[in-house]
């Protein structure tokens, strides 16, 4: 087995040992808790904090997976193996383990809505995978508890047979589609077969694809565009029959370009974000008096070529390649986003608006040591508490709850189309949180591919766009921008 994987024999083991805990769920969440885990409540009565009394070994191995950091996993598996006395060696990594939303732990929903067999059907099935014989009656039965998913369900079939089963995380599922492989399923043998495909396929095992899945770039498969039609070569033998995702597209005018918004260029622009959004607003109300959120009023300031925490991509990938042949000194890169329906947010979002008022936080802000709270701990917090009244200033109605996940995510918005700019480039947006704390930004989790476009073939190919009708006055219908390409075109 290869050495960097050291996490998989105790994973095994602890599988092994789970299976005779049936009857001991209390004493599995008092283990849970001896090796430094919080967050055990099971839902509201009456205003009071329910304690979780049971659990199903499923979510006794996401509660291992639900922090964001892999030294602190590895710190509570090094814990728990000198807890229950394992014989394996002790693990020094957590490569290629999916991590769990810190808020979305429990397979089963809390006790007030929980259905009175639905921890019993997931020890069962968890049995049934350890010994190989699953029956697909009781499998869907589990897939449909509320708070499983297919994505969740493989992730943990992965926890407890890493030697098997295929994880079907967001990373994941992003590389097994670009290497044209299956990602979703429908049934038990459905998920076995793929599992099975992709190992024999890649000739690699599960732990290793997932591994790979994190580590992989998109960078390493580019491939070059020196035409309109070289484009649509590449972009028809990629579409599918039925997409479960949408396709989004970005040019950058240099290939060097980092892959993050304005005001993470450069390091005075994220200690001043909070500063140059007031300022703005101050100064030229008139301009905002329109805009009835926060991502309204960023749409506005990237619109002026202010730095914001939104990245500009749009439906149209002729839109995206005139921006990509932009400077003919450098080589220009073009980038192909897919994005889960699931995943696509709209202007008015809670969780768009939650993100859109970090903006207004001072450089200070951060959840470095909050991610670990539960929900309500979480919410009590002062800079989550003054983040709050930003946002019930433009929802008053906004419930008093954040989800911590949100403020570290990138989240792919649809805007009004109330923008003649953002009408003729099709635009949108990512919209950036933060990593930690608001110095850095959000990793972007949507899998991409990459496009290279030769310095030597910039021009030509915006001569072929031109006579398409996409040019910078038909992009940029302001006058201004019309007039410079007139100037442009004439030589003037």
């Amino acid at each position: 087995m290869n050495s960097k994987f050291t996490w998989i024999s105790l994973y095994n083991e602890l599988s092994e040992w789970l299976l005779l805990q049936r009857d001991n769920q209390p004493e599995l969440i008092s283990i849970l808790k001896d090796i430094g885990i919080t967050g055990f409540r099971d839902g509201y009565e009456r205003g009071e904090d329910i304690e979780l009394v049971e659990i199903d070994p499923f979510t006794f191995f996401s509660y291992l997976n639900k922090f964001h950091s892999d030294e602190r996993r590895i710190e509570i598996l090094q814990d728990l193996r000198q807890k229950l006395k394992l014989r394996c060696q002790e693990p020094t990594d957590v490569l290629g383990i999916p991590t769990i939303h810190p808020m979305k732990v429990h397979l089963f929903p809390h006790k007030i809505i929980r259905k009175r067999h639905d921890i019993e059907v997931l020890w069962e099935l968890f049995r049934q995978v350890k010994t190989g014989k699953v029956d697909e009656r009781l499998f869907q039965t589990a897939l449909n508890i509320k708070s499983v998913g297919k994505g969740k369900l493989s992730i943990v079939l992965f926890y407890v047979n890493p030697e098997k089963y295929v994880p079907l995380d967001s990373n994941t599922s992003a590389y097994l589609r670009n290497k044209k492989l299956g990602y979703t399923y429908d049934s038990f043998a459905s998920y076995t077969k793929l599992s099975e495909e992709t190992v024999r396929t890649l000739g690699k095992s599960p732990w290793e694809i997932s591994y790979e899945a994190y580590t992989h770039s998109p960078e390493s498969d580019s491939s070059s565009i020196s035409s309109i039609r070289t484009l649509f070569e590449r972009l028809e033998g990629e579409l599918e029959e039925d997409m479960d995702y949408h396709i989004f597209y970005r040019g950058q005018s240099d290939k060097s370009y980092e892959l993050i918004p304005s005001v993470y260029r450069k390091e005075y622009l994220i200690q001043n974000e909070n500063r140059i959004f007031r300022d703005i607003i101050a100064q030229s109300p008139a301009d905002f008096k329109g805009c009835a959120s926060t991502f309204e009023k960023l749409v506005k300031m990237q619109h002026y070529s202010l730095p914001t925490r939104l990245l500009d991509i749009t439906t149209n990938p002729l839109v995206a390649l005139y921006f990509a042949c932009e400077n003919d000194a450098v080589d220009g890169k073009l980038f192909r986003f897919e994005v889960q329906t699931s995943d696509i947010k709209y202007f008015d979002s809670d969780a768009v608006s939650v993100v859109a008022n970090i903006a207004k936080r001072p450089i200070d802000f951060s959840i470095e040591d909050l991610r670990e709270l539960d929900r309500t701990d979480f919410n009590s917090e002062e800079d989550i508490q003054y983040l709050l009244h930003e946002i019930k200033y433009e929802k008053p109605h906004f419930q008093n709850v954040i989800d911590s996940k949100d403020i570290e995510r990138v989240f792919c918005v649809k805007p009004m189309f109330d923008n003649p700019r953002i009408i003729r480039q099709s635009g949108a947006f990512f919209l950036y949180g933060i990593n930690g704390n608001k110095s850095k930004p959000a990793s972007l989790d949507f899998g991409y591919k990459v496009y290279i476009i030769n310095k030597a073939h910039k021009q030509k190919i915006r001569k072929q766009l031109e006579a398409l009708g996409i040019d910078k006055s038909t992009l940029f219908p302001e006058v201004e921008h019309v007039a410079e390409h007139i100037k442009d075109k004439y030589h003037i």
